[in-house]
């Protein structure tokens, strides 16, 4: 029986030397380094030829008993695992089963598929098999790893750039895991548990077999109407969602069109038929069937896209890839993209794009109205900034005074409130406006229809220049197309963006920290891309103080993600000192607090609260005196507290 051997070598440089093939694990002397093995197998003729010149170099007639696919991306790794998950299905579809199919992350940014055959086969007709059978229209297969001298990193070795192991997945791991948690479970070899043990796929002549693609041409753009395309999709994307692709292209277009869906805060339903309609549209265009829409939902839609471990990815035509490529077909109706900006700036260009933003600095600062607080925070355009509290601490009626003050001075203003109805919002509203408390409001607009009108008449001139939002379970996308709606309805720029609050907001994780954290970078995205400032309301944790009225002096009683701190360009905490049932008529005072501020010191300082009005103003000197008769009150039944507790233990 004739040996076959591999070619085995440590990092890409070296010329490695030819070892059989079952002794590749022995040759691994520390799998801190990187190894690689060859695909292709040598015979001892080609051992004593390599010997002579310390070469593979013009040896071509190797064979190989495996076939294998590499994907990999250079952006979001999530695309190469969706089209890893697509090659193991058609490698089931085609009769290979789960338990041939080898699976693993590359320990970059890919994933690697490999079969052990029971034939032997040539390099082109592995290519063959691999990119024209199998893996056809998957972008992120790459399609040069196919040539005879080609080598491949073995196992269990370390990857010099990103320190990460490569490692073997099973079927529900490829599947169900996270980019993230797949690159936790690569970052030690202690984390593999399984026993990894695969069998030899039985194959036929079939498998050989590869159809000669049909040539297909799309149809002429002419006849897209472009002035009907909505201003959040591409014109690439759109092109596709109106059923312009071939037949070998559908995978990526659904891939494409699914993403961008999501991307926009689509639900599942409404991207699957989004989908569908385009597959409709194109088969209608070519005369071709229609895909089968049991596939579309289950590999599309349910498997790839709207999965757990999808992080938000979209496809982009302005990367190298077959998006661009069809982008660039589309000729004049190609997507126009503005040069980017290069990768470093001058010293001297410094100085110039700072004098211009300095010289716009206060144009761009959206003031709350309250005097002494905007002397300390600036919350300006661009910027996302938190405001942390209590349940019930006055959130909301601090962001409806800040609302008001920015209509009055003619800024436009957009107020998501997803979590207090359109209802009880508008309660304080007219609260604000008249003094009265929630039961008179009612009586008002229940039994007095005039009195009633007139408020309403005030309040609209009042907050004419606020959008209002109550719709729950929004998505980033969904506020960045509300925020471009009422732009557009309105002709006037939108400069502040108040949400209530950060955990009302959908994401695509199941994990909350997970969801809160991909949010809060979605919104500062949001506040630069739009320029708008950003107000998020923010809970506290649990037992952030040991009070509800307690002061909140730190950014860590934030809740969810560290990434929201990170992202925040300011953090005003708020608290009430008499906000407590056996306190309630001193509860007259509202303190802030700056714990994060980028553009200055942190501060703390003491206002007047009207409870029923939600009005927020700087304290008298009579009042600043009460407020610290109050505190010493406060602090000494603490210590009473303190001391009847020590003596019952006792």
């Amino acid at each position: 029986m004739m040996s076959h051997f591999v070619r085995f070598t440590k990092g890409v440089a070296d010329k490695g030397k030819l070892i059989p093939v079952n002794e590749v694990f022995d040759n691994i002397e520390d799998s801190e380094n990187d190894y690689y093995a060859s695909a292709y197998l040598y015979n001892e003729k080609q051992v004593e030829e390599f010997k002579k010149t310390g070469s593979v170099r013009g040896i071509k007639d190797v064979v190989t008993n495996k076939i294998w696919f590499d994907f990999d991306t250079n952006g979001d790794a999530s695309f190469a695992q969706i089209d890893a998950k697509e090659a193991v299905r058609r490698l089931e579809k085609y009769g290979i089963d789960k338990k041939n199919i080898e699976i693993y992350f590359s320990g970059n940014k890919g994933f690697h598929l490999v079969v052990t055959l029971n034939r032997q086969i040539t390099p082109d007709q592995v290519f063959n098999i691999c990119v024209k059978k199998f893996g056809k229209d998957l972008t992120s297969l790459d399609k040069g790893v196919y040539d005879p001298s080609r080598i491949f990193r073995v196992p269990g070795t370390r990857h010099q750039k990103s320190g990460l192991y490569k490692i073997p997945l099973t079927y529900n791991q490829l599947h169900q895991m996270t980019i993230s948690q797949i690159k936790s479970l690569a970052s030690s070899l202690d984390n593999i548990k399984d026993d990894f043990e695969w069998d030899v796929a039985s194959i036929g002549e079939e498998l050989l077999h590869v159809e000669e693609a049909k040539k297909e041409t799309r149809v002429s753009t002419s006849s897209l109407d472009f002035t009907q395309k909505p201003t959040q999709w591409k014109n690439c994307k759109w092109s596709l969602l109106q059923g312009n692709f071939k037949e070998g292209e559908r995978h990526n277009a659904l891939m494409v069109i699914a993403a961008t869906c999501r991307g926009l805060g689509y639900d599942k339903d409404t991207t699957y038929y989004m989908c569908k309609s385009a597959l409709k549209k194109q088969a209608s265009l070519t005369g071709q069937n229609e895909f089968p829409k049991e596939e579309l939902y289950s590999n599309i839609i349910e498997q790839s896209v709207f999965t757990d471990n999808w992080e938000g990815g979209q496809y982009s035509c302005q990367k190298s890839g077959w998006l661009q490529t069809y982008c660039n077909s589309l000729g004049e109706h190609k997507c126009k993209h503005e040069a980017e900006e290069p990768p470093v700036i001058k010293i001297d260009d410094m100085g110039g794009l700072f004098t211009n933003y300095a010289q716009n600095f206060e144009q761009n600062i959206i003031k709350t109205g309250i005097s002494k607080l905007d002397d300390k925070a600036m919350i300006c355009a661009s910027t996302l900034n938190g405001l942390l509290g209590q349940p019930g601490a006055g959130k909301t009626s601090m962001s409806l005074q800040y609302l008001l003050n920015t209509s009055q001075t003619g800024i436009q203003s957009t107020f998501f409130s997803l979590d207090m109805g359109m209802p009880i919002v508008y309660a304080k509203m007219v609260q604000k406006l008249t003094g009265m408390n929630f039961k008179e409001v009612l009586a008002v607009f229940k039994d007095d229809p005039k009195k009633a009108a007139e408020l309403s008449s005030h309040l609209k001139d009042m907050y004419k220049n606020v959008g209002f939002n109550f719709k729950s379970g929004l998505t980033v996308p969904d506020l960045k197309r509300t925020i471009n709606e009422q732009q557009q309805e309105r002709g006037e720029k939108v400069k502040l963006v108040v949400i209530d609050y950060l955990e009302c907001l959908a994401g695509p994780y199941s994990d909350q920290t997970a969801n809160t954290g991909f949010i809060a970078n979605q919104l500062k995205d949001l506040a630069n891309e739009l320029s708008v400032a950003v107000l998020l309301l923010l809970q506290t944790q649990k037992h952030s103080t040991p009070d509800v009225s307690d002061p909140l002096l730190s950014l860590k009683g934030v809740k969810g993600s560290s990434l929201i701190e990170q992202s925040c360009s300011t953090i005003l905490t708020l608290w009430r000192e008499g906000y407590n049932p056996k306190t309630v008529l001193d509860d007259r005072y509202i303190s802030f607090a700056i714990v994060k501020n980028r553009f200055g010191s942190l501060w703390s300082g003491d206002f007047s609260w009207n409870g029923v009005t939600g009005d927020i103003r700087e304290l008298t000197q009579e009042e600043e005196e009460q407020l610290a008769e109050f505190k010493e009150r406060k602090q000494q039944a603490k210590l009473e507290a303190l001391e009847k507790q020590s003596t019952g233990w006792e």
